[in-house]
């Protein structure tokens, strides 16, 4: 199978996003009960101290593991709007993905909703998603702690590969039949390899989309492969002996994709573990 992460690459591209919010917080976030339509903000959640208010969850949301006996309404693309009303929740978090007209008969049902609806570029977006999700639960304080938290753990590593000669990489979505997709320099994955201290050799590229012949042209040192649960750990040895990728001479490194992809508390997961793969003599 040569497809690393095709759906994933659209759950990247609509989680990244802006919350406009549509809630009155209850006192205490003890009283919410709330149902998390996207794998990011079921993350940013519970590391805010919010699983227990966590009532429901999609299928893809499955980090930390507990998390998965939270019941499932549905998928990021499909959720089960009486599965969700059966859950008697007070908020409801969805990403872009949703539609409008979803959100709009959960309100219409008595949920209070928070969509997300703008992009969240970068590493600032990142910290500021994090503060609007613990808003939106009423954890607004440790939300702040948290986005700091993680802002300092990134920033710890960009001193720590200041002072080395920058080694180029590029973090491939997808390739072979399903086409070649990389981080490209609009997205925020841009954002995380420069936190590490690398160059993305995909940095000129846009939307996502690279071509065969801009990935032998750059011939990246590092070539990131991510692994999710489903990996079948030939896919590499696939790549690697696939035509024209066989050509690439840089080194083939492998990190979690969902950390990766699920902009939020694991960013700065990912950060680090893109500079201990480049720079190992550093840690």
């Amino acid at each position: 199978m040569k497809k690393l992460s095709f759906t994933l690459l659209i759950l990247v591209l609509c989680f990244a996003v802006f919350a406009q919010p549509a809630v009155e917080k209850k006192e205490t976030v003890n009283e919410l009960r709330i149902v998390s339509l996207a794998p990011n903000v079921t993350e940013i959640l519970c590391a805010l101290g919010c699983e227990s208010s966590l009532v429901g969850r999609t299928d893809y949301c499955d980090y930390p593991e507990s998390v998965t006996s939270v019941p499932s309404i549905g998928t990021l693309y499909e959720p089960n709007l009486e599965a969700i009303l059966a859950l008697e929740p007070d908020v409801a978090i969805a990403s872009s993905i949703v539609d409008p007209d979803f959100i709009a008969s959960l309100e219409k049902a008595g949920v209070k909703a928070y969509q997300f609806l703008e992009e969240y570029n970068g590493l600032e977006g990142t910290y500021a998603l994090i503060r609007e999700v613990g808003e939106a639960a009423g954890k607004t304080k440790e939300a702040e702690e948290l986005a700091l938290n993680v802002k300092k753990r990134i920033e710890a590593v960009t001193a720590l590969t200041s002072g080395v000669e920058k080694k180029s990489c590029i973090y491939i979505i997808s390739w072979g039949d399903w086409g070649d997709y990389a981080a490209t320099g609009d997205t925020y994955l841009n954002e995380v390899i420069k936190a590490a201290g690398a160059e993305n050799a995909a940095e000129e590229a846009l939307y996502w989309s690279i071509s065969r012949e801009f990935l032998l042209d750059k011939d990246p040192s590092y070539i990131i492969l991510p692994t999710y649960a489903y990996t079948d750990p030939s896919q590499f040895e696939n790549f690697r002996n696939t035509s024209p990728y066989s050509q690439l001479s840089g080194q083939l490194i492998t990190i979690d994709g969902n950390a990766a992809e699920r902009q939020g508390v694991r960013s700065a997961d990912t950060v680090e573990a893109i500079a201990k793969a480049l720079y190992p003599e550093l840690f």
